[in-house]
């Protein structure tokens, strides 16, 4: 309670700025296997699915912003840990995060719901590279985007680093999934 309290008194400026989109999404009998529960890997593709309707959410069209800069986004890094099985026929929340952008890339953060069960957590690291696949800086120009559309503030700054970039991007996901997730379900929690 003590926390949860110190939270609330937090400024502005102190809390970590996290953008996040949610979408419903029901299992099809494609996704899953002769169990009827949902194939590991095709979590990945409904975090793709979750990014790109995020983005439509937010009024950026993945075709005018980046393929028009000729500007990809490709997958480095990614992860996801797997909660509750997800089932056939089951309607799920896919909620999606931008958690960093830096001048090169951008790490979404991902979470799957059942009602208020938390089913999977997970993230994809992206870079902004060019056709050529040499990388690019690109992140200012999304960070101005965003900004005009008056979804973050005017002071933040694009990380140059990864370094302890990293470590604050965890603790974002670690905060964003914890002040979501009932105390109930918080044992359940990657650690």
């Amino acid at each position: 309670m003590a926390e949860e309290k110190d939270k609330k008194e937090q400024t502005p400026q102190e809390q970590p700025q996290v953008i996040v989109g949610s979408m419903p999404y029901r299992v099809s009998m494609a996704e899953v296997d002769a169990y009827g529960v949902m194939y590991y890997s095709r979590f990945f593709e409904i975090f793709e699915r979750g990014r790109t309707e995020l983005f439509r959410a937010l009024g950026i069209e993945y075709k005018q912003i980046f393929q028009q800069k000729q500007i990809l986004m490709p997958v480095v890094e990614a992860a996801c840990r797997y909660m509750a099985p997800v089932v056939y026929d089951d309607l799920i929340t896919v909620e999606t995060a931008i958690t960093s952008i830096g001048s090169r890339g951008m790490r979404f953060d991902y979470r799957i719901l059942r009602e208020d069960v938390v089913l999977a957590v997970g993230f994809t690291q992206h870079i902004f590279i060019d056709p050529q696949g040499r990388p690019v800086n690109f992140g200012k120009e999304v960070v101005n985007v965003l900004k005009e559309k008056g979804l973050i503030k005017e002071d933040i700054e694009v990380s140059e680093g990864t370094g302890e970039k990293e470590e604050d991007v965890t603790n974002k996901l670690k905060k964003f999934v914890s002040e979501r997730v009932t105390n109930k379900d918080e044992d359940n929690l990657p650690n």
